[in-house]
């Protein structure tokens, strides 16, 4: 999602996920320069494209505390750059699916 939004500031960047992830949740990892769009529990079995992972069972990211959601540059610790908004609403995979293949048409132009 980094590569869809080079050059947006964090909040710039939030609206624009929330708007092209339907307010679903999303968590931001600035140590390592990730995005995590919460999805449907399944949708790994299914997830089409391998430009990016879509991680399944046996994985356990980091969960921020529910208020966490602003970046601390000291700490560079995970925070809620959506927060979950109602129990259940997830990001839909196909709007995810969607945001990463901008992302890779983003690397495709920095490329030529």
């Amino acid at each position: 999602m980094h590569r869809a939004f080079s050059g947006y500031d964090s909040s710039t960047m939030s609206d624009q996920l929330a708007l092209l992830l339907g307010d679903g949740p999303v968590i931001h990892d600035p140590g390592f320069r990730r995005y995590y769009a919460l999805v449907p529990h399944g949708t790994a079995k299914t997830w089409g494209t391998p430009a990016a992972e879509c991680l399944g069972e046996g994985t356990y990211p980091g969960v921020p505390r529910a208020d966490q959601t602003e970046s601390d540059v000291h700490t560079q610790a995970s925070y809620w750059a959506l927060p979950m908004t109602r129990p259940g609403h997830l990001c839909r995979p196909a709007d995810v699916l969607a945001l990463v293949m901008v992302g890779g048409c983003a690397d495709e132009e920095d490329e030529s």
